[in-house]
């Protein structure tokens, strides 16, 4: 079954299973009726919050979980659904699976972090302890559908999806994001001061993924920086060295200029040549590092004359094999 297939019905069986939730809790759903307003505030926070992205080294960190779990702390398990369903208005123009596993994934946490919540409301307030415990199945509910939902779109395992999507940094974040979720779902009583309090929270959240994503984009800066000074560096270096190169190389090569070919036996004059040659590739080799480019092996594909190989194999180590022979007292 193709990987794109088996993903729809992934998101296929979730939504089912948040469809089936639904109907199951509904007469929790009628005793627990929400205010109409606090819903729409959710609805678009969560929207809102979803826009901007901080790339972690290993994973993308999104506020809107702090709608959600606000949610899934504050609505019965419709509304929350609603609002989790809602966040991914604002995901049009990202391709039409992005859209959908994002609003299904997030309905399924919001869907289920609420029926938690259902179940420990008395009198209309859900106490500390719970709130907690919604932000724990929350969390949980979102590493395991998260990874599966990678696992499945990206063919791989689902240990290898995890320790490549969730870090330390990542982890941290998200912690906040729950502390953050935690006073809003306080703050939030359907008073004015409790919607200026909560837009105050979630601003807040907006500094600090920028300033996380600020900081980011610096490391990678600094280490670019950083990559570059190295280079200019041993450029600078290479530079220096290739410069005394060539005056050495220019001035062997002025020598063997001077030396007149026809005054020699053939063996010198071959032997001239060869030297002169040797050096005048030394030379061009020498030119291109100094001009930043990387001296790279050549061939054509044309046939080639062993003789003459041979021929300059002999002559380049005649020299070498004649000074050793006169230390043997051969030569």
């Amino acid at each position: 079954m193709p990987r794109l297939l088996r993903s729809y019905l992934y998101l296929a069986s979730l939504a089912g299973t948040v469809v089936v939730l639904n109907l199951i809790i509904w007469p929790q759903d009628v005793t627990h009726t929400d205010s109409p307003l606090e819903v729409l505030y959710l609805c678009v926070a969560a929207a809102l919050l979803n826009i901007p992205q901080v790339r972690l080294e290993r994973g993308r960190l999104s506020l809107n979980g702090l709608a959600i779990m606000s949610a899934a702390m504050l609505l019965n398990p419709l509304n929350a659904t609603t609002v989790g369903l809602a966040s991914s208005l604002l995901f049009v123009g990202r391709g039409a699976y992005p859209v959908l596993a994002n609003a299904v994934l997030s309905a399924t946490m919001a869907c289920l972090g609420s029926i938690i919540a259902v179940e420990f409301r008395h009198g209309g307030t859900l106490p500390l302890g719970p709130r907690v415990l919604v932000l724990l199945t929350y969390f949980a509910a979102n590493l395991v559908l998260v990874v599966f939902a990678l696992g499945i779109r990206l063919g791989q395992p689902v240990r290898s999806v995890a320790g490549k999507a969730f870090s330390i940094p990542f982890f941290v974040l998200f912690g906040y994001s729950g502390l953050a979720a935690l006073l809003i779902s306080y703050v939030l009583d359907e008073s004015a001061l409790g919607y200026l309090l909560a837009t105050i929270v979630c601003v807040l959240a907006l500094a600090l993924t920028d300033t996380i994503a600020g900081r980011r984009v610096r490391r990678v800066l600094e280490s670019e920086l950083s990559d570059a000074d190295r280079h200019l560096f041993h450029s600078r270096a290479v530079e220096g060295v290739v410069h005394n190169l060539r005056n050495h190389m220019a001035t062997a090569v002025g020598y063997l200029q001077e030396i007149q070919p026809r005054r020699l036996d053939p063996v010198d004059r071959e032997s001239i040549e060869t030297a002169m040659a040797a050096a005048k590739d030394a030379v061009t080799v020498l030119q291109s590092l100094s001009q930043g480019a990387t001296p790279r092996v050549t061939y054509a594909p044309e046939p080639v004359d062993l003789n003459e190989l041979i021929t300059r194999a002999l002559g380049m180590a005649r020299s070498t094999l004649l000074s050793r022979l006169k230390r043997l007292g051969l030569g």
